[in-house]
């Protein structure tokens, strides 16, 4: 049996700026190659060969090889969750052009939480499941029961009896959103939604971006289930 657990060690191994601007990247579920990792980051090819090698020895990333390359991807949801944690506590940083400005917009709009919504779009179907009486609340970190038996559309519109996904991992999870420091669906429930959403047009994804886009055909989707 283990003792309580050592917050330093992941705390040092994030502490640093560039490693902290490589794991930001790869929240979104992404895999990135170690050139675009650096670009990230604002360091040099070997800077980034260092700092990645430090992040797969401490369990935060994982690496697999593509013909000449190598791809980096957040070694599972947790760490995911955790990171998007720290960022609702921690300071903003300074946005100097109009590029940053409407990047951070983006992210704030919507965009992919590992392999979830997020941003004020995730806030907005997380809130739809909740005030329908499908979702119970959610606390940060928490699990949460989802009620199949609540006669509301949304039900049979979001397939929510077709969720798939390892029963090992949480039905449904609250995991902190930092734009707006309330909780936003994560778990199964949550990817089942994203693929939802994807497959459906519902979302698009903003290019070179975790940021995600609500189309038309999923304004009215949403729409159509809140005054419904």
């Amino acid at each position: 049996m283990g003792g309580e657990a050592d917050i330093s060690v992941p705390a040092r191994l994030i502490a640093e700026p560039a490693r902290t601007r490589m794991l930001t990247g790869l929240i979104g579920g992404l895999s990135l190659p170690a050139g675009e990792l650096a670009r990230l980051a604002g360091v040099s090819a070997s800077t980034a060969s260092e700092h990645l090698k430090a992040l797969v020895a401490g369990g935060f990333v994982t690496v697999h090889r593509s013909g000449r390359h190598r791809y980096y991807t957040l070694a599972n949801a947790d760490i995911a969750h955790a990171l998007e944690a720290l960022q609702a506590i921690a300071p903003s940083r300074p946005v100097n052009s109009l590029r940053a400005h409407r990047a951070s917009a983006d992210l704030r709009a919507g965009r992919r939480c590992y392999d979830h919504m997020a941003g004020d779009l995730g806030l907005r179907v997380t809130g739809l499941l909740v005030h329908t009486g499908v979702l119970e609340p959610l606390r940060p970190g928490a699990t949460a029961a989802l009620h199949l038996d609540a006669a509301h559309p949304i039900i049979t519109r979001f397939a929510l009896r077709d969720i798939g996904g390892s029963p090992r991992r949480p039905l449904a999870r609250g995991c902190l959103d930092w734009t707006a420091r309330k909780p936003h669906v994560a778990g199964r429930l949550g990817a089942h939604l994203l693929t939802l959403f994807r497959e459906r047009q519902w979302v698009t994804a903003r290019l070179g971006s975790r940021a995600l886009r609500l189309t038309e055909a999923g304004e009215d989707a949403l729409t159509s289930l809140e005054t419904g």
